[in-house]
């Protein structure tokens, strides 16, 4: 994962000078996408994979709602650890030129957790708030990068800042294959996956 981590990265900071210069696509706040998730826990030193799913619908221009659900898991040894995290909310979008936005989001948060080993369970659900304020933009005709801060805050000492970042290659005005990347606190993951966009 830490290689993935620094190839997105790398790839968002080498491509920033020329989102401003990209062709004229208009992103779209209108989508639904769909992937493979791996979240490191480093509370449990665990490596857990699952799917997650998410969407978002702009409305009135500048603003839009979003959601988001994953769910991972692992098993071995007899001991089995699920997690569950969603997240729902509203965003707005301002644009800095014509192919970059500045991208904010805040939305309520929760945690599912849930280790059984065998003898017994032990279950925990925490729930707060994530705030996000990045940049979202194009550089060429089908790659579109994204960067956001992020603060997420489940109380019980689940209160931290860390960042995320994206790369997309856009098929065509509806369909595209991308990675994420996602390190805040305790939580790193990556996903995988593909996106269908409706219109801008």
């Amino acid at each position: 994962m830490k290689i993935a981590k620094a190839m997105l990265g790398g790839l968002v900071l080498a491509a920033t000078p020329f989102l401003a210069t990209a062709a004229d696509n208009a992103m779209s706040y209108r989508y639904l996408q769909a992937g493979y998730v791996e979240t490191d826990v480093d509370l449990f030193g665990e490596t857990l994979s699952g799917f997650n799913v998410g969407g978002s619908f702009g409305f009135a221009e500048n603003f839009f709602v979003f959601g988001e659900f994953e769910s991972t898991e692992i098993s071995e040894g007899g001991v089995s650890l699920e997690m569950d995290q969603m997240v729902v909310g509203l965003g707005g979008h301002y644009p800095l030129g014509e192919n970059i936005d500045l991208v904010g989001r805040i939305g309520a948060a929760e945690l599912d957790l849930e280790l059984d080993s065998g003898g017994g369970s032990i279950c925990g659900d925490e729930s707060g708030y994530l705030v996000a304020a990045g940049l979202r933009g194009q550089a060429g005709d089908s790659v579109e990068l994204e960067f956001a801060v992020v603060h997420q805050d489940l109380g019980n000492d689940l209160s931290d800042t860390g960042f995320e970042a994206a790369a997309r290659y856009h098929f065509n005005s509806d369909w595209a294959a991308g990675i994420e990347y996602q390190d805040v606190g305790d939580f790193s993951s990556i996903f995988a996956g593909v996106r269908y966009s409706f219109a801008p």
